[in-house]
């Protein structure tokens, strides 16, 4: 799969296991902040309506019949009752309520603080991919220059082999050669298993397969400087970057729950009720329509309470705690800070000694390049030994490596102080 290094940041943020369990995570801190909204609202018991009928059966009795002056044995008649009813359980208003005001204030700052995680989590996942990308390439590129290292010594053994045999060189040089090949080849096993160790961790970053190969289609890259200065950068970082808005909100969230507890301990609440609503007509009486729910034979009452928390022991103990821990979350938004800027200046000291390291090997593969030339030379003419030419070889390849190493290094530091800053660190300043 050949991709380049957009492609695998997209690919990154849509199939991230970690992108999709800070979704839910976001969602659970707005379900928390609708509970403290729904606090503020009116809530009520219940709800009923009811119909019912009793019968009684008749009953015997006797009556003095006035005519004959005898008592007469008379069977009643069926008593029949009942009726309707509605009922609404009694209505719950907080007035004022200063411990649930506190408490949405805290858990709208919860949610800011997850989101900020959320944003974090996501410029960590481009930052992982970058740099497993810029790694994948060094891999790569460092098991070009040493196979390019091992065919070289195939054809210093062939040439040794063939001066041996002619009379012209020792055995020493022979085996000498031997013994370097079979060196640069255990080393040219070692640079292909790293090759494909990037290439899976790069893909289990991506959120695929462990099994898939990645294949970058973009191998140069030019090696810019930041558009920040270190000030600029770092001003930036404390304004914007998500881990230091996470512990800004985290304090904010503690400052408020304290501020709960403390309303909650000697502030009053007001409280509006209504007593449960009641309906009601008899057996004989008609129901004339919704009008009537109003305007006979109903029941309800009204009241406003006033509660003033005396003392709790309890509450007294929990309000210590959660003072401290404000306290404690200012002193790691502090330290957040200060870590923020320390962070930073290493970066850009990093940032330096890539740059210098840069420039400083390309002088180095520039010169062994130039003495390799003149020790093949030498060697060819007689003027030189094996060992010499061996010594240059080895010198070359060697600074190629470092070069390579040092411009991947280079293009990683950069990824990474562009993660620490929270915004694209290359092209023209905003």
């Amino acid at each position: 799969m050949r991709l380049t290094l957009n492609e695998c940041v997209e690919i990154a943020l849509t199939s991230s296991a970690q992108i999709e369990q800070f979704k839910y995570t976001v969602a659970i801190a707005e379900t928390q902040v609708d509970n403290a909204r729904n606090s503020f609202f009116p809530t009520n018991s219940n709800m009923s309506w009811g119909i019912n009928r009793s019968v009684s059966g008749p009953r015997e009795g006797q009556v003095l019949d006035q005519t004959t002056g005898t008592l007469v044995q008379l069977l009643g008649e069926d008593r029949i009752g009942g009726g309707q009813s509605f009922r609404i359980g009694g209505l719950s208003m907080p007035i004022y309520n200063g411990q649930i005001i506190s408490q949405l204030s805290s858990a709208k700052n919860s949610l800011m603080q997850t989101q900020m995680q959320q944003a974090g989590n996501r410029q960590t996942i481009i930052f992982q991919t970058k740099q497993r990308y810029f790694q994948l390439l060094q891999a790569i590129k460092l098991l070009e220059v040493q196979q390019e290292r091992v065919r070289v010594s195939e054809e210093s053994l062939r040439r040794a082999e063939t001066l041996y045999e002619i009379g012209s060189a020792a055995i020493l040089q022979v085996t000498n050669a031997r013994s370097n090949l079979a060196g640069l080849r255990a080393t040219l096993i070692q640079r292909e298993n790293d090759v494909s160790i990037a290439q899976s961790n790069l893909a289990f970053t991506m959120g695929l397969g462990t099994d898939v190969d990645i294949i970058p289609s973009e191998e140069e890259f030019e090696l810019l400087s930041p558009k920040y200065s270190f000030l600029d950068a770092l001003s930036i970082a404390l304004k914007e970057h998500p881990d230091i808005l996470d512990s800004k909100y985290g304090m904010l969230s503690a400052r408020d729950t304290y501020n709960a507890t403390r309303k909650g301990l000697y502030h009053p609440s007001i409280t509006m009720s209504t007593g449960a609503y009641s309906w009601s007509i008899g057996k004989d009486e008609e129901f004339g329509g919704i009008e009537d729910l109003f305007l006979k034979n109903y029941g309800y009452s009204l009241s406003l309470n006033v509660t003033m928390p005396l003392f709790n022991f309890n509450t007294s103990n929990n309000l210590k705690r959660q003072k401290l821990q404000y306290l404690l979350s200012q002193e790691r938004l502090d330290q957040a800070k200060r870590q923020k800027a320390l962070t930073i200046r290493l970066r850009y000291l990093n940032l330096e000694r890539f740059r210098r390291l840069i420039e400083a090997n390309e002088v180095a593969v520039e010169a062994a390049e130039e003495n390799f030339k003149l020790e093949e030379e030498r060697y060819n003419f007689g003027g030189g030994t094996f060992l010499e030419r061996l010594t240059a070889q080895r010198d070359l390849f060697n600074a190629r490596n470092n070069l390579v190493q040092s411009k991947y290094n280079y293009l990683i530091e950069m990824s990474n102080l562009e993660n620490e800053i929270g915004t694209p660190v290359v092209g023209n300043p905003e």
